[in-house]
């Protein structure tokens, strides 16, 4: 595909001679590894005597470079009508670079008033062809760089950290609250992470890390494995203080106080230092214990070093076989002892997980122990568009206005499908450009994957029977109730029972793939799981 550029000019001979420069001596190559990799590329040149002018061809066209005249005639009869055109275009394309004519004396304060998108600064003078061919030059091969030296920045499965972190500033500032009142208060006040699949908990918890660590103070985070009904306590524990060990920046050995309490309590820790021997005796040293006494000597080892402990445990969901250890956690960390050390301690798990695990009278005080949280939900429109346009910041592609605003449409947001759907929107760029004509190969390619990840389990869990309500509901365009769904199987000539779908309903409801959205009212929230229905599934 060939180089666009726009050049916006009020003088119409000034602008003859920008366009004619540019066309014959400006020559493009495509990037390494595009259709059109090392071979000349086609230039085209366009122009636009007016503000109102640019303005039009910079909304329904694309455009590789602009070259913008700053003195000219605005939309609202401004003399710096070129300031608003740049604004535009800054809007449309935060990665099109923008080439700035000013006239003689002011490329100072052009440079002032225009801080950030501007590649290059002109005057006006004799030389300043020669100078627009120059920088046009430089310009596009560094675009064309930007597509070389960067791959794809967006992430397309689960447990790869994103490239950038968008949105939840209050859930940073959250854990800045808790870090303050754990150094000023006399206890910590330890906290909850909840949130539904794929909406960022670990993600969340690296940044929690991160921003501990800004502070010069020491966090860690334990991924969690999973447990069978039955599993000792003694294991359960021994395996979260194992995790504990992992993720900090210092070897075993460097822990006396509690090397010293390993080998005083029969554990052996293991060649790397991060494996503790799982045939030792217990020597009678219950869960409570170990779990309490490593805590307390690896604090009595770090203090000096740091000022408090962040631990960070994600999956928590794991512990549901083992939901007494979360019990055995809690008692732990109101023991005096362990109050009075700088240990705050944050949970990470699925909103379902953490009712299950605080439903039995047993475990009530749990939810009141872990009071202060953090409910995840879906990014906002703002935050969506800035997450993307900063994830293609470095790779000299865009997305234009059309594909960011149906990437939330259909997502809502979703951080891992907002993910995956981008990941495939670049793989289907066109000349460093993604428009809606790749949307839909981008948004197949998307949904297969979602489904081989998530979707084809949630599908199947259901029955015969409830494979075929969840059709007929992906097939409405709103909420549907009973007698809705039985209109649509007859419409449809859906062979199911009607005495039985108000209980298909419930049953589904209860699985989670579908929500009650009012009295006798359903939906699928999820728009992409519905797009994976209707594409993938149809009713017979």
């Amino acid at each position: 595909m060939p180089i666009r550029i726009l050049v916006v000019e009020d003088n119409p001979r000034t602008l003859d001679i920008y366009k004619g420069a540019l066309q014959r001596k400006v020559m493009a190559v495509g990037p390494v590894g595009s259709p059109d990799g090392g071979a000349p590329v086609a230039l085209e040149v366009e122009g636009a005597d007016a503000v109102s002018l640019a303005l039009e061809k910079l909304k329904s066209q694309a455009f590789d470079l602009l070259v913008v005249d700053l003195k000219m005639p605005g939309s609202s009869g401004e003399e710096m009508g070129g300031l608003e055109v740049v604004a535009e275009s800054l809007t449309l394309d935060p990665l099109r670079p923008v080439i700035v004519i000013t006239g003689y004396g002011s490329i100072a304060l052009a440079r002032q008033t225009l801080r950030e998108g501007i590649f290059d600064f002109i005057e006006k003078s004799d030389n300043a062809v020669d100078m627009l061919i120059d920088s046009a030059r430089k310009a596009i091969a560094h675009r064309d760089e930007k597509v070389l030296r960067s791959g794809n920045p967006f992430t397309a499965m689960t447990g790869v950290e994103p490239t950038v972190f968008g949105g939840r500033n209050k859930e940073l500032e959250f854990l800045e609250q808790r870090l303050d009142r754990c150094l000023k208060a006399k206890y910590c006040e330890h906290f909850l992470v909840l949130g539904n699949w794929g909406i960022g908990k670990s993600t969340l918890l690296r940044e929690f890390k991160k921003l501990q660590q800004s502070r010069g103070n020491l966090a860690c985070i334990v991924p969690l494995e999973p447990h069978q009904p039955g599993t000792r306590l003694a294991d359960v524990s021994r395996s979260v203080v194992e995790g504990i060990l992992r993720d900090l920046p210092f070897p075993v050995d460097r822990f006396k106080r509690l090397v010293k309490y390993f080998d005083s309590a029969g554990v052996t820790v293991l060649g790397t230092g991060l494996q503790f021997s799982r045939d030792t005796t217990d020597r009678h040293l219950s869960p409570q214990a170990f779990l309490h006494d490593s805590l307390l000597h690896l604090w009595h080892d770090l203090n000096c070093k740091t000022q408090s402990l962040l631990i960070l445990l994600d999956d928590v969901d794991n512990f549901l076989p083992v939901p007494e250890i979360l019990q055995t956690l809690q008692t732990t960390l109101l023991m005096t002892s362990i109050r009075e050390a700088k240990i705050l301690v944050g949970l990470a798990l699925a909103q379902e997980s953490w009712l299950t695990l605080t439903s039995t009278r047993l475990h009530h005080p749990l939810a009141r122990f872990f009071l202060p949280r953090v409910e995840l939900g879906p990014l906002t429109e703002s935050e969506v568009r800035t997450t993307i346009v900063k994830s293609l910041s470095e790779t000299g592609v865009s997305f234009s206005p059309d594909i960011l605003s149906n990437v939330y449409q259909v997502t809502d947001g979703h951080p891992f499908e907002m993910q995956i759907l981008c990941h495939h929107l670049f793989n289907n760029q066109l000349s460093r450009r993604v428009g809606i004509d790749v949307w839909d190969k981008a948004l197949e390619a998307a949904i297969n994957d979602l489904g081989a990840a998530v979707f084809d389990r949630w599908f199947h869990e259901a029955s015969a029977e409830e494979a075929k309500v969840l059709t007929l509901i992906a097939a409405a365009r709103g909420p549907v109730s009973a007698k809705d769904v039985k209109e649509a199987a007859e419409a449809k000539k859906v062979r199911i029972s009607p005495p039985s779908i108000t209980k298909y309903l419930q049953r589904l409801s209860e699985k989670q793939v579908i929500t009650k959205t009012g009295r006798g009212m359903y939906a699928i929230p999820d728009r992409m799981f519905r797009a994976y229905i209707a594409s993938r599934h149809q009713t017979e």
